[in-house]
């Protein structure tokens, strides 16, 4: 894969590395949904015979092994994928376990730049960037998980950098 050659001396930028107990905060948040609507389910369906008790143990010892493994397995995984880089022109964004992503959004193109961050993410000092761009597809790029004051800074960058082409 060729890239721009200035950006091949640039290393790519982390996420803060809080953001992987962020996102095993939101796994439990989820798992505990997802496991109390299965365990509903199994209950309901063996209650009426509709499946035999076996069977639910089963399907909630699946549900449980399958929240486990994204609350250990993937926020790590996801995390040692992201990165982003930033040089005069382009802001460059990579991530992804299985399908990985390169996203490229010339700076002239940004057209306003959000930060924000809800309660878990503050508990933690974490922000995310909500970058805009014209268009249709893909217009909102998301860098998630970093420090909530180096967010502000990129933020900053950003506006100061891009967004000079009149769109």
């Amino acid at each position: 894969m060729d890239t721009i050659p200035e950006q091949r001396d640039l290393a790519l930028q982390k996420l803060d590395p809080r953001v992987i107990r962020l996102w095993q905060i939101s796994q439990a948040i989820n798992s505990a949904f997802w496991l109390a609507a299965t365990l509903l389910a199994v209950a309901v369906l063996a209650w009426n015979r509709v499946i035999s008790l076996p069977l639910a143990v089963l399907l909630l010892g699946a549900m449980l092994a399958l929240r486990l493994f994204l609350f250990f397995w993937y926020p790590p995984r996801a995390y040692a994928n992201w990165g982003y880089r930033l040089d005069g022109t382009v802001l460059e964004i990579h991530f992804g376990i299985w399908w990985k992503t390169i996203q490229l959004l010339p700076l002239s193109r940004l057209q306003h730049v959000d930060l924000h961050s809800g309660p878990l993410e503050r508990s933690l000092g974490l922000a995310t960037l909500s970058l805009h761009t014209a268009g249709t597809h893909d217009a909102v790029l998301v860098i998630p998980g970093l420090d909530a004051g180096q967010a502000a800074r990129l933020r900053d960058e950003l506006v100061a950098k891009g967004g000079d082409d009149g769109v």
